[in-house]
């Protein structure tokens, strides 16, 4: 799995958290004031990608994604892992192709 670190520009690249729309899950944890640009590696291909502050506000508050997730894959690697796992469950008949 590749590393993952924050910005170290965090004043400009920061966006406030809207607490009240976060999934939690079952934790104690307190939530964090701001989102920060996040650098990491492809976990599929090794691309070096930034998962800005803005993306994981619209994941987290708006597309429901659980807090403690993140992203792993850039965006060509998870289309094609998204179109590996609609064949599989075609395949299994739990999914029909359209």
């Amino acid at each position: 799995m590749g590393s993952r670190t924050r910005s170290k520009n965090k004043k400009e690249e920061r966006v406030p958290v809207d607490d009240s729309k976060l999934n939690m899950g079952n934790t104690y944890s307190s939530p964090p004031q701001y989102y920060y640009d996040i650098n990491f590696d492809c976990q599929d291909c090794g691309v070096h990608q930034v998962w800005t502050a803005q993306q994981q506000k619209w994941w987290y508050e708006e597309a429901g994604g659980y807090f403690f997730s993140g992203a792993i894959r850039c965006r060509e690697c998870r289309k094609e892992e998204q179109a590996r796992k609609k064949k599989a469950r075609i395949n299994a008949d739990h999914e029909k192709d359209t």
